[in-house]
């Protein structure tokens, strides 16, 4: 028996999420016991003011992590869904080197930011690296984790908004606004950058759909991620 210690994303910062609760009833109960960690999910000022900034939640999410990873009686893989797959990867990279006693097996994750470079694509915010096994799974065409790598998306994408997005309305009102700077950004004077400009446009329109979200159910990702995590139990 090993734990998955889960952090969701933004919109269920106490976990629920489509893509989360796919995963948690793909895993087969006897091998993994799968526990939500919560964190605050307050990304100021797009949340109000005085939320707290995407950094700050993000490092105590990383913290909750690091508390339940101690106090867990099992072997455990931490991971997480979109902005908690942010918070995991923070936890691996900056925290779990210094616990040499954390019995961490690996790192998986859903719809990751930080998804590693495949096919000359990756996450959003750029593929970072982790200091355990990695277990990865992204929708394709998911803005958020399976971008290519010249997308303009990635310079006028404002990934504070993103991890602000609480509810369909909010990810609307990001993606709209994003759309008009990248309108803005268009280099009409360099038509070899126009292909690229329509591809992003895309990308907008992708997240707005459903491939950041219900994909990971209906597109099998969330039973394939399911497979690999009982692998190591």
């Amino acid at each position: 028996m090993i734990e998955l210690l889960w952090v969701d994303g933004t919109w269920a910062p106490r976990g629920g999420s489509p893509a989360s609760e796919a995963l948690r009833r793909a895993l087969d109960p006897r091998k993994v016991k799968f526990t939500y960690v919560p964190y605050p999910a307050d990304f100021g000022p797009a949340t109000g003011m005085g939320d707290l900034s995407y950094e700050e939640s993000k490092a105590i999410g990383a913290a909750a992590l690091d508390r339940a990873v101690t106090e867990s009686r099992e072997l455990v893989v931490v991971g997480g869904y979109s902005a908690g797959a942010a918070v995991a990867v923070k936890y691996a990279r900056d925290i779990l080197p210094r616990r040499p006693r954390h019995q961490v097996l690996a790192v998986a994750t859903l719809g990751d930011p930080h998804t590693p470079v495949h096919h000359g694509r990756s996450g959003i915010a750029g593929a970072l690296h982790v200091p355990r096994p990695r277990f990865t799974e992204w929708a394709p065409g998911d803005p958020i984790a399976d971008l290519p790598l010249g997308s303009p998306l990635r310079t006028v994408a404002d990934l504070t908004g993103w991890m602000s997005v609480r509810t369909p309305e909010a990810a609307r009102a990001w993606a709209f606004k994003t759309a008009e700077r990248l309108a803005v950004a268009q280099p009409w004077w360099n038509p070899f950058r126009w292909p690229d400009f329509a591809r992003a446009g895309e990308d907008i329109r992708n997240y707005l759909g459903t491939a950041h979200s219900t994909d990971y159910d209906g597109g099998g990702h969330a039973k394939r991620l399911a497979r690999m995590i009982e692998g190591v139990s």
